[in-house]
C-alpha cells in the first residue's frame, strides 16, 4: 500500500529539485489541478499552467479550468492547437489519441521555449499506467515530465490529499475530451463536435452531469450510471427527440 504522505512529501521534493521554469498542461481535473498546487509552492522556478485549446475541449470544461486556475491564485495561459489540421487525428483510428496527444505536446514545447521554460510537467498518475492510454507514448517519446507517476501517485490518493487541501477538483469524476465520444472509424468534424457539444449541454440542464454521447457514424447513444438510468429513461423522449433534430439517429 502507498503511504500517502511520503508520496506527497516525495513530490514536494522532486518538484522543488527542478532546475529552470516549468510548464504545466492543465485541465482543471483531479490530477492537473493536485500537481499544478503543489508546483506553485514547491517550485523554485517560474511555474505557468498551460490550457490547449481546440474544437474538442467543450466551453464548459474551458471555464472550469479558468476557474480552477483562479483560484489557486496562478494566471492560466490558453494554447491554441488545430486538430482538423490533421489527417491522422479527424481519420480517428486507433491510434488517435497518440496523434493528438503528439500534436499538442510538441505546440506546447514550443510554447514553452518562448517563454524560456525548459521543463514540461504532465498530469499522469499511477492509474493511467495500467489503462489503455496511446496519449502515454507521445509524452515519453517529447520528454514530458509526470511527477505524479514518479512519486507513485495514484487517482485514490490525489483524492484524498486534494480533501486535505481543499480543492473543489478532490471528487471531480474524471473528465475527457469530446473527439473521445466519437466511436473509432468514424471521421471526426467540427460539425460533428459541435452537435456532440451541444447534446451534453442538453444533458447538463437536464441534471445529468455524467452521462456521455457516443457516436458512430450518424447514430448517437448515451452511456450512463445506474444512478442516471431512470432519470434517462424519464427524459428519454425530449433526449431523443433533440439529438434527432440537430440529426443523429438514435440506437
Amino acid at each position: 500500500m502507498i503511504n500517502k504522505s511520503s508520496s506527497s512529501e516525495l513530490l514536494i521534493e522532486y518538484l522543488s529539485s527542478i532546475k529552470g521554469g516549468v510548464g504545466i498542461a492543465f485541465s482543471g481535473g483531479v490530477d492537473s489541478t493536485y500537481l499544478l498546487r503543489i508546483a506553485r509552492d514547491a517550485c523554485l522556478g517560474q511555474v505557468v499552467p498551460f490550457l490547449l485549446v481546440s474544437p474538442f475541449l467543450s466551453r464548459k470544461e474551458r471555464t472550469w479550468a479558468y476557474s480552477i486556475a483562479d483560484e489557486i491564485g496562478m494566471p492560466l495561459r490558453e494554447v491554441p492547437w488545430h486538430p482538423f489540421d490533421f489527417h491522422c487525428i479527424w481519420k480517428n483510428g486507433s491510434d488517435r489519441c497518440y496523434y493528438c496527444k503528439y500534436v499538442m505536446y510538441q505546440k506546447l514545447w514550443s510554447i514553452c521555449r518562448e517563454y524560456g521554460i525548459s521543463n514540461l510537467l504532465d498530469g499522469t498518475q499511477l492509474d493511467d499506467l495500467s489503462s489503455d492510454r496511446p496519449g502515454l507514448k507521445a509524452i515519453q517519446e517529447l520528454s514530458v515530465k509526470i511527477p505524479l507517476v514518479y512519486c507513485n501517485l495514484n487517482k485514490n490518493n490525489i483524492r484524498i490529499l486534494s480533501t486535505r487541501l481543499c480543492l473543489p477538483t478532490r471528487d471531480r469524476p474524471s473528465q475527457s475530451c469530446l473527439a473521445t465520444r466519437v466511436v473509432t472509424g468514424t471521421f471526426i468534424t467540427q460539425n460533428l463536435v459541435e452537435k456532440i457539444e451541444s447534446a451534453e449541454e442538453l444533458l447538463t440542464d437536464l441534471q445529468m452531469e455524467n452521462a456521455k454521447l457516443r457516436v458512430k457514424g450518424n447514430r448517437a447513444y448515451l452511456e450512463v450510471s445506474e444512478e442516471e438510468r431512470l432519470n434517462v429513461e424519464g427524459q428519454w423522449t425530449k433526449i431523443k427527440g433533440f439529438l434527432q433534430n440537430i440529426g443523429f439517429h438514435c440506437l
